[in-house]
């Protein structure tokens, strides 16, 4: 769909089909929501520009030297500076980026009209009986999580916010005192020092009212953020600490790679920072960041060593030939038959892995795991393979990857081919009538890392994590309720009587616990 629909959509050019195919290609695409949103901030900016004003040729002179100090460099504008003129020209602070994401859209200029035309698109599916399925997370799902600590004490209120294993739920929270690594669901790992005020907003990014941290941000996390009352900061990679006085008065020091820092309002043009240097923000929004002396030495940049998490249970079908696959996890369960019962045709083959071997599965092929009663179905647990899918034209429905469980109570992995339950082709995973879809597209026909975490004591919604190739999804469709209990009992690779898939599984791994983004993106690598 190219930008003249778009642009006849937000004019309100399209009859009631044109507006249902525009609102059907949006559901379904990341980039065209993305060019939406830019085209909407444009019409915003331009309505503004184009409006009467006192004194046009010295306002024309100022944004033309506004484009050209924000232009230098093969990098593109750091911000729309048609945006801050709409700011400086209606005398208010549009909505910015930081501001509200949604299912990975930036608004960040969009009137309250864009916001609900939004919502009421992309945060809206309907089934095949006609009725809407939430698919934004709960309120109480969990973005981050405390991974080691150091005399650390919360008060009162935040005390109530903090899980029995260290999920951190949304909302401001006090640290009295001591020290904690947060690790968040991109990746990024922050270390806070108390006391300060802080609040987790969203898998990459956070709010620091006050206090100190140091923001350690892998390559698979870039972007993280951290907002301040002052300035917001945006990592390109890879270590910066930021403090914050009492008054929101905060500074920023960069001791690894590259950060684009800005005000959070008045003059609001960013700046890349690179190692070895640091600005400040105070109260005096006109004015442009202030250049400090860099101290980065003076943040605490460790806290104890990361804990190594051990796979349950471990195929990498890397055995060559034989009709065994060999578990390889710390429980060490047993060797598995390739060829079930001798029937040869519900069986996979060995093929290339992503390294090394791997298994081909046809739909009806299938390889059973018999599983003993450390593994249960309500429980926290990690599930994570490499899996490559032919492209899929023309199919409905869904094509299961793998069962946790027995039965109708097993944990079900698959390729989503139905539309009415979210992204065509992207991972679903199911279990007790609830289930979650993401967002990327598996039936490519590349190979793909796929994982997805479930903490525990809850919903799917807001207690099932999933990523493709070490990144967070984005939730496309869900649909509420908690998973069964009792014992899991088996584990199966592919599906029978049809329902099965057609492709390749390498390196699939089990674990006990919902481990940290870490640990699973080095599992992606």
């Amino acid at each position: 769909m190219d930008s003249e629909h778009l642009e006849a959509y937000l004019s309100g050019e399209l009859d009631e089909t044109g507006r249902r195919q525009v609102e059907h290609a949006l559901r379904h695409d990341a980039d065209l929501r993305e060019s939406f949103v830019a085209q909407a901030q444009m019409a915003s900016a331009l309505q503004a520009l184009l409006s009467p004003v006192k004194g046009k040729e010295a306002f024309e002179q100022g944004v033309i030297a506004r484009l050209r100090s924000e232009g230098a460099g093969d990098r593109g504008f750091a911000k729309s500076v048609l945006l801050e003129i709409v700011e400086e020209r209606e005398g208010k602070r549009p909505m910015r980026w930081p501001d509200l994401v949604m299912t990975g859209i930036i608004s960040a200029a969009a009137s309250i009209g864009l916001l609900l035309l939004f919502q009421s698109i992309i945060f809206r599916v309907e089934t095949p009986e006609g009725a809407s399925r939430a698919k934004h997370a709960t309120i109480d799902s969990y973005m981050a999580r405390i991974e080691r600590s150091e005399n650390l004490v919360w008060d009162a209120a935040s005390r109530a916010k903090v899980s029995e294993d260290g999920w951190l739920a949304p909302g401001l929270l006090r640290l009295e005192s001591g020290s904690a690594v947060i690790a968040f669901n991109s990746g990024a790992t922050v270390l806070v020092e108390g006391p300060s005020d802080l609040s987790i907003e969203a898998d990459n990014r956070m709010f620091l009212k006050t206090g100190r941290l140091t923001a350690e941000v892998p390559p698979l996390a870039s972007g993280f953020t951290v907002n301040t009352p002052r300035l917001n900061a945006v990592d390109i990679g890879t270590r910066f600490g930021v403090s914050v006085e009492n008054n929101g008065d905060s500074e920023l020091h960069v001791m690894e790679g590259e950060v684009e820092v800005s005000r959070t309002s008045g003059n609001a043009v960013a700046l890349r920072l690179r190692e070895g240097l640091a600005v400040r923000a105070d109260s005096r929004t006109r004015t442009e960041l202030t250049p400090v002396s860099y101290s980065g030495d003076h943040f605490k940049l460790r806290l104890g060593s990361p804990a190594e998490v051990q796979p349950a249970l471990q195929f990498t079908f890397d055995e060559s030939v034989g009709a065994i696959v060999e578990d390889s996890g710390k429980d060490r369960l047993f060797d598995v038959p390739l060829v079930a019962s001798g029937e040869l045709d519900r069986s996979p083959r060995r093929a290339a892995g992503r390294v090394g071997g791997g298994l081909v599965f046809q739909p009806g092929e299938t390889l059973d795991v018999p599983l003993s009663r450390d593994f249960r179905l309500d429980e926290p647990h990690t599930i994570s393979f490499w899996l490559k899918l032919p492209a899929k034209v023309g199919q409905s429905g869904e094509e299961r990857i793998l069962e946790y469980g027995r039965d109708a109570l097993a944990w079900s992995v698959s390729c989503n081919l139905d539309s009415s339950r979210g992204m065509r082709g992207a991972l679903q995973v199911e279990c007790g009538g609830a289930f979650v879809t993401g967002s990327s597209d598996l039936a490519d026909g590349n190979w793909h890392h796929v994982a997805y975490r479930y903490l525990g004591e809850g919903p799917l919604s807001s207690r099932v994590h999933l990523f493709v190739d070490g990144k967070p999804e984005t939730i496309s469709a869900t649909f509420d309720g908690s998973p069964n209990s009792g014992r899991a009992g088996n584990l199966r690779l592919g599906g029978v009587r049809g329902e099965g898939f057609q492709g390749w599984i390498d390196h699939f791994v089990i674990f006990h616990e919902a481990i940290d983004t870490p640990s699973i993106q080095a599992l992606s690598k």
